[in-house]
C-alpha cells in the first residue's frame, strides 16, 4: 500500500496556500500604511515638542519647511523619517513669528469609493491637533473639513 500523497493532492494543498496568502497579503496594506501613519503621526508631534522646548514662543529661528537643506540636525531626522514612511513634513508661521503649525500627509485615504481623499495630521502651537482632508494653509490647523 503507498503511503505518500499523489500529485493532484499536493496540487490542491498548494493552491489553496497560494490563495490563503493572497487573501492575507490584500489585508495586510491597510495595515502597513495605518502604522507608517502612526508614525508620522507622532514625529509630527515631536517637531512641535522641539519647537516649545528650543524657542519657546520665539519661533523666528525654527525652519519653515519643506525645503532642500534642513539646518536643524533633530528636524532633519523627523523630515527624513517622515519622508521615508511615505509623508512631508512642513511646517508654517507667522509673519510675526509668533505661532505656527506642522503637518504631513497619511498614506491611509478616507472616505468611501470613489471618493476616497488625502487625510493630513496637522498639529499647531496653540496645541490643536487635527486630522483633516483639507491641506493646511495657514499657521493655524484647519477647525474642521466643512
Amino acid at each position: 500500500m503507498n503511503k505518500g500523497f499523489t500529485l493532484i493532492e499536493m496540487l490542491v494543498v498548494v493552491a489553496v496556500i497560494g490563495i490563503l496568502a493572497s487573501v492575507l497579503l490584500t489585508t495586510l496594506g491597510p495595515a502597513k500604511d495605518r502604522a507608517k501613519d502612526s508614525r508620522i503621526i507622532q514625529e509630527v508631534n515631536q517637531v512641535r515638542t522641539i519647537a516649545e522646548i528650543v524657542y519657546d514662543g520665539d519661533y523666528g529661528a525654527v525652519e519653515e519647511l519643506p525645503r532642500q537643506i534642513i539646518q536643524n540636525s533633530e528636524l532633519k531626522l523627523l523630515a527624513d523619517d517622515i519622508a521615508e514612511q511615505g509623508g512631508e513634513l512642513h511646517i508654517i508661521k507667522s509673519a510675526d513669528e509668533t505661532v505656527f503649525s506642522t503637518y504631513s500627509k497619511l498614506n491611509a485615504l478616507v472616505g468611501v469609493e470613489p471618493d476616497l481623499k488625502v487625510n493630513y495630521y496637522c498639529v499647531d502651537s496653540n496645541g490643536r491637533a487635527v486630522f483633516s482632508t483639507q491641506k493646511p494653509k495657514s499657521y493655524q490647523c484647519p477647525i474642521s473639513d466643512d
